[in-house]
């Protein structure tokens, strides 16, 4: 996926495959976030070496991290397509169709559910961020901000959905549990926009 130029991921994004779709739209989201705030921190690492350094470092490690799970989701879904193209003649293997496909769709929640942790620390690092950027360096951190909120709104309903056929046993809850900070996460993401908007206004 990393060697896919844009107008090939999104021709693959658009074409009647399941993959990539929603989950890795969201892990490109974050990592472009991240990338943004590694952009901002280098143009404020002189000025602001301590936060801006901290969060150069740590943005660069949650950009690969986000891309790793691009990639993971993508081999997820791919089971889940495998597990549809089962047999189903009978209803032995309607049953066992119907089992695989739960349990790839469980397995396929982990990565978006991982996703939301990600997001986390990058909310994390864009209320750091805006408290040294300036001027126009501002509207990439609220960009980031945005990008990252939108990122874990999709991941919470990818795990939601994937966990579904699941629902009540004890991994799809510890799934549903990790997407339980989101609102909170928007929240805050929100703020640092808005804040941001305020200062510039």
């Amino acid at each position: 996926m990393r060697s896919w130029s844009i107008d090939a991921y999104l021709a693959r994004l658009a074409a009647r495959d399941p993959t990539p779709a929603g989950s890795a739209v969201a892990a490109l989201t974050l990592a472009q976030a991240a990338a943004l705030l590694v952009m901002v921190a280098r143009f404020r690492v002189d000025r602001d070496h301590g936060v801006a350094q901290s969060v150069l470092a740590r943005a660069e490690e949650l950009h690969e991290t986000a891309l790793r799970l691009a990639e993971a989701d993508i081999e997820a879904v791919a089971e889940v397509a495998a597990a549809y193209a089962l047999p189903r003649s009978t209803e032995t293997e309607r049953t066992r169709r119907a089992a695989a496909i739960a349990d790839g769709l469980l397995a396929a929640a982990g990565p978006p559910a991982e996703l939301v942790r990600v997001g986390a620390e990058l909310v994390g690092e864009c209320e750091r961020m805006a408290e040294v950027g300036t001027g126009a360096l501002l509207a990439d951190v609220a960009a980031a901000a945005d990008a990252t909120a939108a990122a874990l709104s999709i991941s919470r309903t990818n795990v939601e959905a994937d966990i579904a056929p699941r629902r009540g046993t004890e991994e799809a809850e510890r799934l549903a549990a990790a997407v339980g900070p989101v609102d909170d996460l928007l929240h805050r993401a929100a703020r640092v926009r808005d804040d941001i908007r305020r200062a510039l206004a």
